[in-house]
């Protein structure tokens, strides 16, 4: 058990150290409206969107009624908030008055997840990390791994479906991806989902 900690402890770290340079996490799906302002002095608000990559010191105003999930990149935090409020962006974790429900995502999927395009880059060429993932059992294991996040997963959660896009995107298998966006059309929890990695699919196929 504590060789098994190590390993795990190993894994987050290096996921954090290879993005503790550039974002803190990302918000993985939003139902209603929010702005957010960047750490900067200077910096506007804007409209939050699915996908949009954050930094520590960005805060995130929810109206009421409004949901959002967060995924921190360092540590797998995944936190679900209800507005209305205000939430600050912090290195592993989100600060405000509100109480946010949390849950933990396994190292490999956080991996996963952080090489999501970002959003404005997914119909770029060069933002598509189209290598192998340098196992054999790479799509075995990917399933296997969307089949446990599917079964724990909340009703209208769409995290597995984006690890399972992602992974198909950097696995190439461009032609499965567009089975899976297809399934997912006409679902309307899912819009954002394949209104996001559609251009990434395509632009990849070419």
């Amino acid at each position: 058990m504590r060789i098994i900690q190590l390993m795990m402890a190993a894994a987050l770290w290096a996921a954090a150290s290879a993005f503790a340079q550039t974002d803190a996490g990302m918000i993985t799906q939003l139902n209603g409206e929010a702005s957010i302002t960047g750490g900067g002095a200077n910096s506007s608000s804007q409209p939050v969107v699915p996908f949009l990559k954050i930094a520590a010191g960005d805060k995130i105003n929810l109206t009421n009624g409004a949901q959002m999930k967060i995924v921190y990149f360092g540590n797998g935090r995944q936190e679900t908030w209800k507005g209305g409020g205000q939430i600050e962006v912090g290195g592993l974790e989100s600060k405000s008055s509100l109480k946010p429900e949390v849950s933990q995502l396994p190292p490999l999927v956080i991996n996963q997840l952080a090489k999501t395009p970002p959003v404005g880059q997914q119909g770029k060429a060069g933002m598509v990390r189209m290598r192998s993932m340098g196992n054999p059992d790479a799509a075995k294991h990917l399933d296997n791994q969307y089949a446990d996040l599917k079964r724990n997963a909340a009703a209208g959660d769409t995290t597995p479906e984006v690890y399972l896009l992602s992974g198909l995107v950097e696995l190439r298998d461009f032609a499965r991806a567009k089975t899976v966006l297809a399934d997912l059309s006409g679902k309307a929890e899912y819009k954002p989902v394949v209104d996001h990695f559609t251009p990434v699919v395509n632009a990849g196929a070419k």
